[in-house]
């Protein structure tokens, strides 16, 4: 997916927008613990809209609110968000999965309560080699600097609320520069004991993606689907999404300064030939 397909689209403006359907699952397990893979699944069970990071992408402006309720939560500019609030970039959606939506998870608990809750599993060292390999570096990067400067209406939204995520769930500087495995595992582990203190057993699934359709679909009272359980999103298409994206933002300004170029050179040519003549 790239940006500068989503520029094509109209990008929407959702600040002050209602919920039109219910919010019926939340799925707070941590990035790269198999949120996309869920997307899919939840996708195939008949919840539309899913909320995943790359909505994010396809309506860059949604990063600007979802910034603000960071701020709200751990800067104390304003109140934590609730229902309102969430709503308006969550009220299309009756599920929500992986970043940003995670790294708010008290406040999605207590702004939807009657959510059924996922909790998606991975052994955190496991966790760790993945994170660490594909979303960590993406927000640290260079060619994210650039996309930045170069893309301001769309990555220079999505790149400070991507690096806001980061350093909140991981409990770091806003630079990430301050991450360790050990304190990234700890943060990981502290999560996890967090929401099942939170989240009734009864609404709380602990779901691994190696069990498949069926301990998901009995919680979430759904029939089984044909097929086996969606695998998406892997390090491999991460990195293909993240910096396609991001190489297609820097071809595009390229495509441009060398047309200005060309223009310019024929412009200077035509004007000096003629002085000439």
């Amino acid at each position: 997916m790239s940006l500068q397909e989503n520029k094509l689209r109209t990008w929407i403006d959702r600040r002050g927008a209602k919920r039109t359907v219910p919010m019926e699952v939340l799925v707070l397990g941590y990035p790269r613990t198999g949120t996309a893979s869920m997307h899919s699944a939840l996708v195939q069970l008949g919840y539309n809209e899913v909320h995943h990071m790359f909505a994010v992408f396809t309506n860059p402006m949604d990063a600007d609110l979802w910034r603000e309720a960071f701020e709200a939560r751990f800067e104390g500019k304003g109140e934590p968000w609730k229902t309102e609030q969430f709503d308006q970039v969550l009220g299309h959606c009756a599920a929500v999965t992986d970043c940003p939506g995670v790294t708010l998870s008290e406040d999605l608990i207590a702004a939807y309560p009657n959510a059924k809750v996922i909790l998606t599993m991975r052994d955190p060292e496991k966790w760790w080699g993945s994170f660490s390999t594909t979303i960590l570096p993406a927000t640290r990067s260079t060619a994210l600097r650039v996309g930045m400067l170069l893309d301001p209406a769309g990555f220079g939204r999505l790149g400070p609320m991507s690096r806001a995520a980061a350093q909140h769930l991981l409990h770091v500087d806003p630079n990430l520069d301050t991450v360790t495995k050990e304190s990234a595992i700890t943060a990981f582990n502290a999560h996890y004991a967090r929401i099942k203190a939170l989240v009734p057993p009864e609404r709380l699934l602990e779901f691994d993606m190696r069990q498949g359709w069926g301990p998901l679909c009995e919680f979430l009272g759904k029939d089984k689907p044909e097929g086996d359980f969606p695998r998406a999103n892997d390090g491999t298409m991460f990195k293909i999404k993240v910096y396609g994206a991001l190489n297609g933002v820097i071809r595009q300004f390229l495509l441009r300064a060398t047309v200005v170029a060309l223009i310019s050179g024929v412009a200077v040519a035509v004007y000096w030939q003629r002085r000439l003549v």
